[in-house]
C-alpha cells in the first residue's frame, strides 16, 4: 500500500497499525510459497536431490535459521520479504518460462494474500525430472 502525503510517496504497510501489528511467521510464508509453486506446471518437486543441500536445509532449520519447507528459505521482516527457492523441473519444460511464471505466481500470492512486498525472488533449478525414470521397473535381484 502506499501513502501520497505532501508531494513524496511513503510505503505503508497493512502489518501495522492504530490497533495493532500483525507478524508473519517465516514457516507460514514458505508454505505460501511452496504451495504456489506446485500450482505451476512444469513443476515436479521443491527443493533439492543433493545431499549437501538437504543437510544444510535441516541444520537450518534445526537452528532456527530459515523455513521449515524444503527447498524454500525465507527471510521476513516487517513489510517485506526475500525469498531463495530450489525446484526440480520436468525435462523438456522451457526453464526461462518456467522460473518466470513461478515468480510472478508467488509474488502474487504473497503480496495478495499476505501483505508482504517481495524485495527478491531467487530461483535455483536444483534438478531435472525425467517421467522414464517412473516407468523403469526396478532391476532384478542378482542373488536370491
Amino acid at each position: 500500500m502506499t501513502d501520497v502525503t505532501k508531494g513524496h510517496t511513503q510505503e505503508t504497510s497493512t502489518l501495522t497499525t492504530d490497533q495493532g501489528k500483525t507478524t508473519i511467521a517465516d514457516d507460514v510464508v514458505a508454505k505460501m510459497v511452496t504451495i504456489a509453486a506446485k500450482e505451476i506446471e512444469g513443476i515436479y518437486d521443491i527443493g533439492s536431490q543433493k545431499l549437501g543441500d538437504q543437510l544444510s536445509g535441516f541444520t537450518q532449520r534445526l537452528s532456527g535459521h530459515g523455513s521449515s519447507e524444503q527447498g524454500v528459505q525465507v527471510e521476513v521482516g516487517e513489510r517485506e520479504v526475500a525469498i531463495d527457492l530450489n525446484i526440480i523441473a520436468q525435462y523438456g519444460v522451457h526453464i526461462p518460462d518456467l522460473t518466470a511464471n513461478v515468480r510472478r505466481n508467488i509474488i502474487d500470492r504473497v503480496e495478495r494474500l499476505l501483505g508482504l512486498v517481495v524485495k527478491e525472488m531467487n530461483i535455483k533449478v536444483s534438478g531435472l525430472h525425467f517421467p522414464e525414470q517412473e516407468k523403469a521397473a526396478p532391476p532384478p535381484k542378482r542373488v536370491e
